[in-house]
């Protein structure tokens, strides 16, 4: 991941707990009824659809956040998890959370994703939510992937994705007429390098995975764009300090404009699996 998304994750971490929960993804809402909570646990379970664990298997949980992820796949099966991100608020939050629960097997450190540092064919599975957005180079992130992987091990992501390329002209005018939502996007989100799920698949084809399995899960996820305005609402009408208040603010009409940008079939929501 990029520098600039490393001093984005640095600033953001508290604000997005506020906002997100300790889950900095997007929910699965199979009903749209669940809580945001649930419906985060929940994605971590759709995902975990295309993969087979069992409490033998070593994970690798690239851009793990602050852990919330790389727990439930420990509790849900047993396994062993490595979570490395570029983040080090985020990993010392996540080590003290393991401290916590006396969890030797969830282990985090900072690393890059593009250089993890692990050695060749060291794990059965590697995880990837929504952290393969902020990297430009997808071919060498999967490249690395790859390398980690050992024979017959997976690859599992999930991420926003480009679901239609306006022509030029629209998209000029698209622009123009969004161009404050185009400028405060990535103070709010960080850095996005955003390809369709198409052009993700070319990638891991050419570094050699096969049986991609791909699901386009945008209607599911889309709700969780509200929750995550309706508490970045509240958490403003409650901040004192000016900053907050004003990343708040932006944070609630960013969710605003990315949910227009599923509704007009632009962006959307994909996942991926993949064998080594």
């Amino acid at each position: 991941m990029t520098r600039d998304s490393a001093a984005h994750y640095q600033k953001v971490t508290a604000l997005w707990r506020e906002f997100m929960g300790d889950h900095f993804h997007f929910g699965y809402f199979r009903t749209g009824e669940e809580s945001l909570s649930q419906a985060a646990l929940d994605m971590v379970e759709e995902l975990l659809r295309l993969c087979e664990l069992d409490a033998n298997h070593r994970v690798l949980d690239v851009g793990c956040g602050i852990g919330g992820a790389a727990f439930y796949i420990h509790e849900r099966y047993g396994c062993a998890v490595d979570g490395i991100s570029n983040s080090e608020v985020g990993v010392r939050i996540a080590e003290g959370s393991s401290r916590e629960r006396g969890c030797d097997a969830v282990r985090f450190k900072v690393a890059d994703a593009l250089r993890n540092g692990f050695p060749d064919e060291t794990f059965d599975l590697v995880w990837i939510m929504e952290a393969s957005h902020p990297i430009e180079d997808k071919a060498a992130l999967s490249r690395e992937c790859f390398r980690v992987l050992k024979k017959g091990g997976r690859l599992a992501m999930c991420d926003l994705v480009q679901l239609r390329t306006l022509p030029f002209r629209e998209g000029l005018r698209n622009m123009v007429v969004n161009l404050r939502d185009f400028l405060f996007a990535p103070k709010v989100w960080g850095p996005a390098h955003i390809s369709t799920l198409g052009k993700l698949c070319d990638i891991l084809v050419d570094t050699g995975f096969t049986d991609l399995r791909v699901v386009n899960v945008t209607d599911k996820v889309t709700p969780t764009l509200k929750h995550w305005r309706e508490n970045a609402l509240r958490f403003l009408e409650r901040a004192g300090e000016k900053a907050s208040r004003r990343y708040a603010a932006d944070f609630a009409r960013a969710c605003t404009s990315l949910e227009k940008a599923f509704r007009d079939g632009v962006m959307g929501y994909g996942m991926i699996s993949a064998l080594k």
